[in-house]
């Protein structure tokens, strides 16, 4: 069945599953830190007394500046809400996957091969 030594050495499918879960994790991490940011800025849209801008740019109103952050970070927060969706889409059908026995077979052959024989000394 397997007869070409030059092809890949096939990846563990439960290794890739559990791999795209923590992919979600992640994602799920830095939507809690864009909501957590959101919020501050927020506040900050609140207070525009208590603001002010440099001078490095053209002109702009602090406020307007703390809205333009905020606005920011929500269409982030919904680009990896996406993100999120594709990966839940990829998580469930990549769950059935598995190797055959003969592909596990052929793969741990083929990890064999590629150590380096042990040398015995005494």
């Amino acid at each position: 069945m397997f007869k070409n030594r030059r092809e890949p050495v096939l990846p563990i499918p439960s290794e890739l599953y559990d791999e795209i879960g923590q992919l979600g994790d992640r994602v799920r991490g830095l939507r809690e830190d864009i909501a957590r940011i959101r919020g501050q800025y927020a506040l900050l849209v609140q207070s525009p007394k208590s603001l002010r801008v440099d001078e490095l740019g053209a002109p702009t109103d602090p406020r307007d500046a703390a809205i333009l952050t905020h606005q920011g970070l929500r269409v982030v927060d919904r680009d990896l809400e996406t993100v999120a969706k594709g990966i839940g889409w990829a998580h469930g059908p990549a769950s059935r996957i598995s190797l055959t026995d003969a592909a596990v077979e052929h793969r741990e052959q083929q990890l064999a091969q590629q150590r380096p024989p042990i040398e015995r000394t005494r």
